[in-house]
């Protein structure tokens, strides 16, 4: 069944799916936040449960044009909105890199390479955030921001490791460590 729910949802451009796509991810999201927060949990110092965050896999505008919407996105925004979290949308998708559904992990991997850039107005999106954890203990000098990373179906993780990449080669430019948590509806 939820293989034909994602399908009607990201490849029929049903959106009706959202929501209730949504709830599953909360859900998921939920469950890891307990998971981490147990005390016998010592693998993160600031743990998933600590996200300051959300942001999602963006689409190229043509996916974005074909589709109507970016099905990573509502989905994200539906986590963001039920834990009373700031969305933001951090990351760009320049060029077109076609459906990954019929490629090789190789192939995959090759055309992520250079796939996502971050948003041209990435800092400024982040102030607030930085601002607010300012009072917080500082990783060897730079302020740590965790982000939980939305997307809709795992295969490789190419895309989630090029997006974490840029996300964070743009935050040390900063001084900003960012620690990244990355957040699935589906492994295929």
């Amino acid at each position: 069944m939820m293989r034909e729910w994602i399908g009607q949802f990201k490849y029929r451009g049903n959106e009706k799916f959202g929501p209730l796509l949504g709830e599953v991810m909360n859900r998921a999201y939920q469950a890891m936040r307990h998971e981490f927060a147990d005390p016998k949990c010592t693998r993160f110092k600031r743990s998933l449960w600590d996200v300051d965050i959300v942001t999602c896999v963006p689409v190229s505008k043509k996916r974005l044009t074909e589709r109507g919407f970016n099905q990573a996105q509502i989905l994200a925004e539906e986590i963001a909105k039920q834990n009373k979290l700031p969305f933001l949308s951090l990351l760009v998708r320049p060029q077109d890199t076609g459906k990954q559904s019929f490629k090789s992990k190789k192939e995959r991997m090759n055309t992520m390479n250079n796939a996502f850039s971050v948003h041209p107005n990435m800092a400024n999106l982040m102030k607030p955030i930085i601002l607010r954890v300012e009072s917080q203990c500082a990783v060897e000098n730079m302020y740590s921001v965790t982000i939980l990373l939305v997307d809709d179906i795992y295969t490789t993780g190419s895309t989630l490791q090029a997006c974490a990449r840029v996300l964070r080669e743009k935050a040390l430019e900063q001084g900003v460590h960012l620690a990244i948590f990355c957040l699935t509806l589906a492994r295929s």
